[in-house]
């Protein structure tokens, strides 16, 4: 195993994923100004996608390190992680 680790990694691609994942799903008939405020509003009313948010953005700067170190077992987690993040429907 790597002595960096990839939980900064894997938080950071969780939070890419919702927040895309909800983008995908509020802006499906195009982008205008409701969007925002609909983001807006699920970050303000949603503690756990606030969360994933806070803990993706929060240790990002270790991301560059983590990736540089990756072991095989590692990118497969990622891909695991990755792949469970996918699966859920925005909400």
């Amino acid at each position: 195993m790597s002595q960096v680790g990839i939980e900064e990694t894997k938080e950071a691609l969780v939070a890419l994923i919702e927040l895309g994942l909800l983008v995908a799903v509020v802006a499906k008939d195009g982008l205008d100004f409701t969007d925002a405020i609909a983001l807006g509003s699920k970050l303000v009313s949603d503690e756990k996608f606030r969360e994933k948010l806070v803990k993706g953005v929060k240790g990002s700067d270790k991301v560059l390190a983590e990736l540089k170190d990756i072991q095989a077992a590692e990118a497969v987690e990622l891909l695991g992680a990755v792949y469970a993040a996918l699966q859920k429907k925005a909400v």
